[in-house]
């Protein structure tokens, strides 16, 4: 197996290929934090951060939650914004271990049975996960 010499040096084997240039390049000439070769990092000229990232794990989290919290709300609006026709909703809420079940309609008790093995489904996932790690 021939190796193939950085294009930048000249001197050493190449083992990174530059994500801006495309060109294969050691790993003295190579930044990992960004991903290219020291020549394309010199013409752009802006500092290098490490680790940088466009939305921060904390704004994903706070969008995520968001998200839940208006649709749980649309979902509870729902049946009360239907011209007045109530049908059948189940919630299970978890505060720790103690489930809390609510239910209202002709099918509650369906729903609720539902949203009951969800809610264990979930959990069953989250500590298989968590096992995981």
């Amino acid at each position: 197996m021939k190796m193939t010499l950085c294009v930048l040096c000249g001197t050493r084997d190449a083992s990174f290929v530059c994500h801006t240039c495309g060109r294969v390049v050691c790993h003295e000439c190579f930044d990992t934090n960004r991903w290219s070769c020291r020549s394309c990092i010199n013409q752009t000229n802006s500092p290098t951060v490490k680790g940088t990232m466009l939305i921060p794990p904390t704004g994903l989290f706070f969008v995520a939650f968001v998200m839940i919290f208006v649709g749980i709300l649309l979902m509870s609006l729902a049946p009360i914004l239907n011209h007045g026709d109530i049908g059948s909703v189940g919630t299970v809420i978890l505060i720790g271990p103690i489930p809390i079940i609510l239910g209202s309609g002709p099918f509650a008790s369906v729903v609720v049975v539902l949203a009951l093995l969800l809610t264990i489904v979930a959990l069953i996932f989250g500590v298989i996960l968590q096992r995981r790690r």
